[in-house]
């Protein structure tokens, strides 16, 4: 008898942060339109970016940065208030910035900007990525530019890119490294606490690497349906085959193999503490 197995995603919903996009509300063929996860989705939408919930490579991630993390630039002041937003500690424009590090492939689709302006003030966001060699030094491309200014206490939300951006660290042909920073400006003129930062939310999602031109293995020929899964798993170490230069893509797994599957691909198991 023959024996398929599954693997099972099971997600947590966080509703402070993370949250479901306000595309979840879509109805599907056999879904309530107020059930269950729909209806929390709801309840937190206008921050989140839109999309269906999904797990693995569609499912949106928070890269959280509070606003305390940002360093001072420019001779730039700053104290915290008692919701956990800084406020400036001078009157004048402050600058701010802070790296973010994501996997290389990684796709951003846009940030969430946390801020609270009430009165004469503004908090202006920037997304740069820089790029440069050891010999040329960096230059910025600008990814996303916003702001608020307009009184109205506790704002910000969801900001999409113009343009998706994949994230690329490092290119070994050419020797470009790409930095990807935040900035935000705040500018004041009148009470210091009434223009506040909390923080941003960087969001992106995982892909899979495109396919290559030439099969890996002489029985996923480029045109089979998972072949660019495939060779994913094979050009990362995860797989190399069933041996004699083929995949044997119809072959049923064994326990053991799902075993070494998922262990190289989720690099398991490393605790912290004494050595092994």
């Amino acid at each position: 008898m023959k024996r398929h197995f599954g693997v099972v995603s099971v997600g947590a919903v966080c509703l402070m942060v993370v949250g479901l996009p306000p595309g979840a509300l879509a109805q599907v063929p056999g879904d309530a339109p107020d059930s269950g996860l729909r209806w929390m989705a709801r309840a937190v939408g206008p921050d989140m970016p839109p999309g269906e919930p999904a797990w693995g490579t569609t499912s949106p991630i928070a890269y959280v940065v509070p606003g305390i993390s940002f360093n001072n630039r420019l001779g730039a002041q700053h104290n915290q208030w008692s919701d956990g937003y800084i406020y400036l500690g001078q009157v004048g424009v402050n600058a701010y910035d802070q790296a973010i590090h994501l996997p290389s492939g990684a796709v951003v689709d846009g940030v969430t900007l946390y801020c609270f302006v009430n009165g004469v003030g503004e908090v202006d966001l920037a997304f740069n990525r820089w790029t440069g060699t050891t010999s040329t030094g960096f230059s910025p491309t600008l990814l996303l530019s916003d702001a608020a200014n307009e009184t109205g206490g506790y704002q910000g939300g969801y900001h999409p890119l113009p343009s998706t951006e994949t994230i690329r660290n490092f290119d070994p042909v050419t020797g470009d490294a790409n930095m990807y920073i935040l900035t935000v400006d705040m500018h004041v003129s009148g009470y210091l606490e009434d223009t506040r930062f909390g923080g941003v939310v960087v969001w992106y999602r995982l892909q899979i690497s495109p396919a290559p031109a030439s099969a890996t293995f002489s029985d996923v020929p480029t045109g089979y349906w998972a072949f660019r899964h495939i060779e994913a798993l094979a050009a990362s170490g995860i797989t190399a085959g069933c041996g004699g230069g083929n995949f044997c893509p119809e072959s049923y797994v064994k326990r053991s193999e799902m075993a070494v599957y998922l262990a190289k691909a989720l690099g398991l198991h490393w605790p912290d503490g004494p050595a092994l």
